[in-house]
């Protein structure tokens, strides 16, 4: 909501509160000398306009938020509600939707420990890290659960697995984006020494940058294969460390 409208309503439900209390106050401040009830009434004034104008921008900062899960049991477009103090929260073409990584280093140990005898080659670790997300089991849920929560539980659906991979990536300090579809996300990852993974067969081109597809639902899969989603169908393609969206007309797209 615009900034303007927000102050013009936290403004006018100010003033009728108020004009409500001195009402009901006016029967009992008959007897007060006038500059009192002047300094009074000023003062009241400011403290009910506060008041009312901090309870009032919670309120409004409340929104839908799409968390992106498949949800095959759900009704789509059905919102989760979040405030103002959430976060992890992305706006994306007027979408508000939830992203919840891991904090940095939470997950220092764990991607060491999947990256072993990869020797620094970055392919290998990557492939190593997307088949420990995709081995864990898929199931849906109505919210966008944090990187360590999937561990924990050992089941995800799309935003969480993502959610996990990309923490595990920033770990180990590699470059991705989010590729967001209807109902779906999943995520384009960037290597260096493509040796490791021949068969890598399909990307996108973001600022000359080759990105290969990472669909984290998939048991088994690998960097680079196809996962049914075509550039048509993006809603859009988030930079979550630069925390802006790609412009999509700079986006280029290749299988073969």
């Amino acid at each position: 909501m615009d900034t303007g409208i927000k102050v013009a309503i936290v403004l006018a439900i100010g003033i009728l509160v108020y004009r409500e209390i001195l009402k009901s106050a006016v029967k009992n401040t008959k007897e007060i000398p006038t500059f009192v009830k002047e300094k009074a009434s000023f003062l009241s004034l400011m403290i009910v306009v506060l008041s009312v104008g901090i309870f009032v921008s919670v309120g409004i900062s409340m929104t839908n938020i799409e968390t992106r899960d498949l949800r095959p049991y759900h009704p789509p477009h059905t919102p989760e509600m979040i405030s103002m103090f959430d976060k992890g929260v992305i706006v994306l073409n007027g979408q508000y939707i939830k992203t919840n990584l891991a904090k940095p280093k939470e997950l220092t140990t764990l991607a060491g420990q999947l990256t072993q005898g990869c020797n620094g080659n970055d392919a290998c670790e990557i492939q190593k890290m997307f088949d420990y997300v995709t081995h864990i089991p898929y199931r849906t849920d109505y919210t966008s659960r944090n990187a360590k929560e999937v561990i924990r539980s050992d089941w995800g659906d799309c935003d969480d697995k993502t959610n996990l991979f990309a923490s595990l990536l920033n770990e180990r300090g590699f470059n991705y984006r989010f590729v967001y579809v209807p109902h779906h996300v999943f995520m384009v990852v960037h290597l260096e020494d493509k040796s490791a993974l021949p068969f890598l067969t399909t990307k996108l081109t973001i600022d000359g940058v080759s990105y290969y597809y990472a669909e984290t639902t998939a048991i088994g899969a690998r960097i680079g294969e196809f996962n049914g989603q075509f550039p048509i169908s993006f809603e859009g393609i988030y930079d979550l460390r630069k925390n802006e969206s790609v412009d999509l007309e700079k986006v280029s797209f290749w299988m073969g």
